[in-house]
């Protein structure tokens, strides 16, 4: 009997790169028909990319919402068990749990998918070219080593290299039965490695000769901004090695996308932000290294953000006196006018309304769910260097893009990088994981109005259980 595989069936639209994937319903095809074709593995592949995009991952969950609950982004009502449950860092109650559950299920789902992919990128090597096998190997190994990643900065202890209590699976090929579970230093070294497998598969990629939005013959080798190309894996690999504290290689994988920004990573123009214009780019758009294209994504705005339809207890927003703090009385900062120009008052609370994922007439910008940017590259450079005056030049880089005084005291350098880290990343999943990573023993608390009073972190509230349903394995593999 031909083995079957739950295969996601997508189409690339040859006409636009506003419309670069049109989802298509599932299907089970036989896996020797799948990946008889380019297309089929395509599909394959661009299915991957879309499924990345469901509510549980960062069609929600790991970009804009629950892990930016946790980050204590937005002020909620206490009353609201939905949100409040995750500021406090309730992680037991039945909602919750079921978040983690999902996020758990749907990561490793895809990493399957990704398996099967990789399997068959050799079993079938006569069907793909050298180019082919190289890009949708590189790609496929890269998103591998990104799911796994996220499933530790979530799930994962705060790292340290001797952890030997936490075990987490890293699949490296697709099974049904085995789970092989890796300590933190292991996992690591493994997300490492299938990083360095994919940078050097990738290693001729079109983006390094041709840009991000090169449209080329075969559609599926344009728009590499909407793919996990060979810069986005150099940035993934510094945030992957900065996380285990491996400075000189975070730096010296940041310097290979910074190396590029001038030519390929232009910075975001003060005139372009603007909220008060119908296409303003809120995303700093050609900043961005690696971006999913989401069509959904404008829902989140109605969702979660939308001040003149959602009631206090469902909207999504810091109070008005927490962005001042944050920006500290900047409006001029990019951040701000492009994020939170607007307010609204509800009951006796003023807030900010937060825009980012608000459409627009430019509907590449309305579309695109930014996941790796360059701005990143700049911090973990800055962080990295041995020499603090070298960090200071790297920041303030990004500060001079960003409207905000440069810095000169080195002093200031890990405060500023801190606040950098709160106001860059809203609404992209990033600064829960900042927290985690240094081991901040309290965060601001987001029920305060002044942004001043903090609240204590333990070690649970940096990691969630791992669902129920999976650690009835645990005592197999520790």
């Amino acid at each position: 009997m031909k083995k079957l595989l739950y295969i996601l069936l997508t189409t690339v639209l040859l006409s636009s790169c506003n419309n670069w994937l049109d989802v298509q319903p599932y299907d089970r095809v036989a896996e020797d028909i799948a990946f008889s074709s380019v297309k089929g593995f395509e599909n394959a592949l661009n299915g991957i990319y879309i499924e990345m995009n469901n509510s549980a991952l960062y069609g929600s969950y790991l970009s804009c919402e629950m892990i930016e609950l946790m980050a204590q982004r937005y002020h909620v009502n206490e009353g609201t068990a939905y949100y409040h449950d995750l500021v406090e860092h309730q992680y037991m109650g039945e909602m919750s749990k079921n978040r983690f559950a999902n996020i758990w299920e749907k990561s490793y789902n895809l990493i399957a998918n990704i398996n099967k992919l990789l399997e068959n990128c050799e079993k079938r090597r006569e069907v793909l070219s050298d180019e082919y096998y190289r890009l949708i190997k590189g790609e496929a190994l890269g998103l591998r080593a990104f799911l796994h990643f996220d499933i530790f900065r979530l799930f994962g202890p705060q790292y340290e290299a001797d952890n030997k209590a936490t075990k987490l699976p890293y699949y490296q090929t697709f099974s049904l039965n085995i789970r092989p579970r890796f300590n933190a230093k292991e996992f690591m070294e493994n997300v490492i490695a299938d990083l360095h497998a994919s940078a050097e598969l990738l290693e001729d990629d079109p983006v390094r000769t041709q840009g991000c939005w090169q449209k080329n013959t075969y559609t599926f080798t344009s728009f590499r901004k909407m793919r996990l190309n060979w810069y986005a894996i150099q940035l993934l690999l510094a945030r992957a090695e900065l996380y285990r504290d491996n400075k000189p290689e975070a730096l010296a994988a940041a310097r290979n996308v910074i190396d590029a920004q001038e030519k390929w990573f232009p910075w975001v123009n003060r005139q372009d932000i603007s909220s008060g214009k119908e296409d303003a780019d809120r995303i700093f758009l050609d900043e961005i290294i690696f971006g999913l294209q989401n069509t959904r994504l404008s829902k989140l705005y109605t969702t979660y953000f939308n001040g003149n339809t959602l009631s206090s207890d469902m909207l999504l927003a810091p109070l008005n006196s927490q962005i001042l703090k944050i920006f500290e009385n900047n409006r001029d900062d990019y951040r701000y006018v492009a994020f939170f120009s607007n307010q609204i008052t509800i009951g006796s609370g003023t807030y900010n309304l937060f825009e980012k994922y608000k459409a627009t007439e430019d509907s590449i910008t309305t579309n695109l769910m930014p996941m790796l940017r360059l701005s990143e590259a700049y911090y973990i450079a800055a962080e990295s260097e041995l020499d603090p005056q070298k960090g200071i030049q790297w920041l303030n880089e990004v500060l001079a893009h960003r409207g905000i005084k440069e810095i000169t005291n080195s002093d200031l350098l890990a405060s500023t990088l801190e606040k950098e880290y709160i106001r860059e990343f809203w609404g992209e999943g990033q600064l829960f994981y900042y927290y985690k990573r240094l081991k901040y023993p309290e965060i601001i608390d987001s029920d305060d109005p002044q942004w001043k009073n903090t609240i204590n972190m333990e070690i649970g509230d940096y990691q969630p259980p791992v669902p129920d349903s999976e650690s009835k394995y645990t005592d197999m593999f520790n």
